[in-house]
């Protein structure tokens, strides 16, 4: 299926952008993918993750760190970073204070971290930060944001802050990161999905709930999309035939995955327009060499 996006430029011309989607349709397989196909067209790109070691899982178990880091030596432009909310919150502190051993006298008692960690918000506010002093430093920056609900609050958490603080250093922070956010030029949210009723639903839920904050929406990708390729007249050969009984039902079970897959881009089209495939790897290890395929077949499709 070919997208109206005229190239992928249009995509990767922006600082910073966001994926997110239900959990488990492949936020983590289309950041790297994205990464890849931006890095290959020379941009100097960061993945970020949340707290989370989802990239670890694509780059053979390596654990993400704090501080940015090249992991793939085909792509010295590509880096990733995990950004948890401790950390964040340290650095910032730190950027005010100065002093590290007043820090850890009053920010790591035991009691203080117990309100800070019960303060709603806080910790999205410590990563969106973070994730915002990077775009300064790097061509592009993909986050591979959290799941549905607690990706909308990572995205709207700023103007909440930017509206009730009026004043001091958290509260400009804040508006400055939510002007970032509301740039159409330089901010895109990313939405991926699978044809299945519940992440097709939330994925045209999500992003209606996305533009009423005035968030911009880009192109939906369509995740274990198989394409069949055999015609109804071929299958009902293939079912008179001698073949093999399973053969036969995996054939079929081919076929109506495709029928749900027209099913579901039906739905999905008139909120998102933009459809780009993301083909199904048929691989036990799922790993660079299946990125790198899946990023050559979204790389034809939009240019």
């Amino acid at each position: 299926m070919k997208s109206n996006l005229s190239n992928l430029q249009d995509l990767i011309a922006h600082q910073l952008l966001f994926v997110t989607g239900k959990g488990g349709v492949g936020k983590t397989t289309l950041s790297f993918v994205l990464g890849l196909l931006a890095a290959k067209q020379g941009k100097r790109v960061l993945i970020v993750e949340l707290n989370a070691s989802s990239l670890s899982v694509l780059v053979k178990g390596r654990k993400i760190g704090y501080q940015p880091e090249k992991i793939l030596s085909n792509y010295s432009n590509l880096h990733v970073i995990n950004v948890d909310p401790h950390s964040a919150f340290e650095e910032y502190i730190l950027m005010q204070i100065k002093f590290k051993s007043l820090y850890k006298a009053v920010f790591e008692n035991k009691f203080v971290r117990y309100f800070i960690d019960a303060t709603p918000g806080l910790a999205d506010l410590m990563c969106i930060g973070k994730i915002y002093s990077l775009v300064k430093e790097y061509d592009l920056v993909i986050v591979d944001a959290p799941a549905t609900g607690h990706g909308l609050a990572l995205l709207t958490i700023p103007h909440i802050v930017s509206s009730a603080v009026k004043v001091g250093p958290l509260g400009h922070e804040a508006q400055r990161i939510d002007e970032l956010l509301h740039d159409e030029q330089k901010t895109e949210i990313v939405l991926v999905t699978i044809p299945e009723d519940m992440p097709v639903t939330e994925t045209v839920e999500l992003a209606e709930k996305l533009k009423s904050q005035n968030l911009k929406v880009g192109p939906l990708f369509l995740n274990q999309a198989r394409e069949f390729v055999l015609t109804e007249n071929d299958e009902r050969l293939i079912q008179k035939s001698n073949l093999s009984e399973d053969l036969k039902g995996l054939v079929h079970l081919e076929s109506v995955r495709e029928d749900l897959l027209k099913y579901y881009r039906n739905i999905l089209k008139d909120t998102f327009p933009d459809q780009i495939n993301m083909p199904f790897m048929y691989s036990e290890n799922f790993g660079l060499a299946e990125l790198e395929m899946i990023a050559e077949d979204v790389g034809k499709q939009i240019g």
